[in-house]
């Protein structure tokens, strides 16, 4: 009985100390900068942009101004603004919409 005992309490503080639990970052939000080369596309963000589509898990370069940034659209936010991804640019809203890529 004394065993049984001790392994549920192992198989507990392991569970808990799981890293399911452990805190989201800001990357799994809103996706990351990746290298520059990975994407496909090139979105251009001028001053007539008022928003901007892209598909989840889907790489985009993003030139704003002659500063071009790689990123990946792999977080958990359907929609997010341009300035939470890259600091300085424009208040503009891109929407992350669901991929038919992967047969799903």
């Amino acid at each position: 009985m004394k065993r049984i005992a001790i392994a549920a309490l192992l198989a507990a503080g392991t569970f808990l100390t799981s890293p399911a639990y452990a805190e989201l970052s800001h990357a799994d939000y809103v996706g990351e900068a990746v290298a520059p080369g990975s994407a496909f596309r090139t979105i251009r963000v001028t001053p007539n942009t008022r928003a901007i589509n892209v598909e989840w898990y889907e790489t985009v370069n993003l030139d704003i101004n002659g500063k071009v940034v790689t990123w990946w659209f792999n977080g958990l936010q359907e929609v997010i603004s341009l300035p939470d991804i890259i600091e300085g640019a424009p208040n503009i809203k891109v929407y992350v919409e669901p991929t038919n890529r992967f047969g799903n």
